[in-house]
């Protein structure tokens, strides 16, 4: 019989996720986000999986992304933990309108960015690791509040600099 932590996930897996968790210090991630993807492992098995794929790959690119998906996987937690929502429909002719609004919100947030010291600097502050910083930048993806407040937080900007129609 297996022993099994109370979130269902089983103690052999957070084994393994604490192993590769050790691995990520070594590979100069944060303690937060280290920490962040170990509390998100115990809830949802997908991080679990995602974590086991960075152990085992070794295209630096390949790593990144999965870095960038572990990132979505806590923002996602944190966002709406452990409850079913229901995202609001959007009319497919509007997704483009939408898509340039966004893109053109990034791109002027991204300036801001630049000018204050980079997303290298940006990565530092707010804990979040650089590839998903740069695979929020250049994808027309709806932002994620926590990212934005995380980033207004570093940048000392007001909750009405930098919140939108999709964060209200």
């Amino acid at each position: 019989m297996s022993n099994v932590i109370e979130t269902g996930v089983s103690s052999e897996k957070m084994t393994e996720v604490y192993a590769v968790a050790t691995l990520m210090r070594t590979c100069n991630l944060t303690p937060d986000f280290i920490d962040a993807a170990v509390q998100r492992a115990r809830n949802y098995e997908g991080t679990v999986d995602l974590m086991l794929m960075w152990r085992d790959e070794r295209d630096p690119e390949e790593r990144d992304a999965i870095i960038a998906d572990i990132q979505d996987a806590i923002d996602d937690g944190i966002e709406r933990p452990n409850r079913v929502t229901q995202k609001p429909y959007i009319r497919f002719e509007k997704l483009e309108s939408i898509a340039q609004k966004i893109q053109a919100f990034k791109q002027e947030l991204r300036n801001k960015v630049d000018e204050w010291g980079g997303i290298s600097l940006l990565a530092t502050k707010t804990g979040i690791p650089q590839p998903s910083l740069s695979r929020f930048f250049n994808s027309a993806s709806m932002p994620r509040r926590t990212t934005l407040y995380k980033i207004a937080n570093a940048l000392n900007l007001s909750e009405d600099e930098i919140a939108t129609d999709w964060i209200r």
